[in-house]
């Protein structure tokens, strides 16, 4: 038969399992991948304003679904640093909503890169850089020897 210990741990940790799995399910989702945590989906838009109070951050994100107001308590100085207006942002969240409390920023891209990114500036293929010749940048003839003569 159960004893009365026996009973008491599997109702103690029971309980406890049930908790956890209540409190840590937010906590969790963000750092395990979609398929485990359920889904997810993009939210990608245009920052059109951006506001910064003491404490929180602002941003007036418009996306093809409507404008969102997406509110930032977490990190307030790096993201006011990285996101300004004009900005193409990509967001993680559960479901479309119109106002977001600290959502996972995936991506941000500045107004100059939302096209074919930059290519460094092409340079003229006939000059020769100083350091180097012709003869060095020759392949060497082939030979009819084996490789380990």
């Amino acid at each position: 038969m159960i004893n009365r210990k026996t009973l008491t741990v599997f109702l103690v940790g029971f309980v406890l399992g049930f908790l956890l799995a209540l409190v840590a399910r937010e906590f969790l989702s963000n750092r395990l991948p979609g398929a485990v945590s359920g889904g997810r989906e993009s939210l990608e838009g245009v920052v059109t304003a951006k506001q910064l109070e003491e404490g929180r951050l602002l941003l007036t994100v418009v996306t093809e679904a409507g404008a969102t107001l997406v509110t930032f308590k977490k990190r307030v100085a790096e993201i006011a640093l990285l996101v300004d207006e004009g900005d193409r942002v990509t967001l993680t969240l559960r479901r479309y909503q119109p106002f977001l409390e600290d959502p996972n920023i995936t991506r941000v891209a500045k107004p100059d890169t939302f096209g074919i990114p930059s290519r460094p500036p092409a340079t003229d293929s006939t000059e020769t850089p100083p350091d180097t010749t012709a003869e060095q940048d020759s392949t060497p003839p082939v030979s009819d020897a084996p490789w380990y003569d």
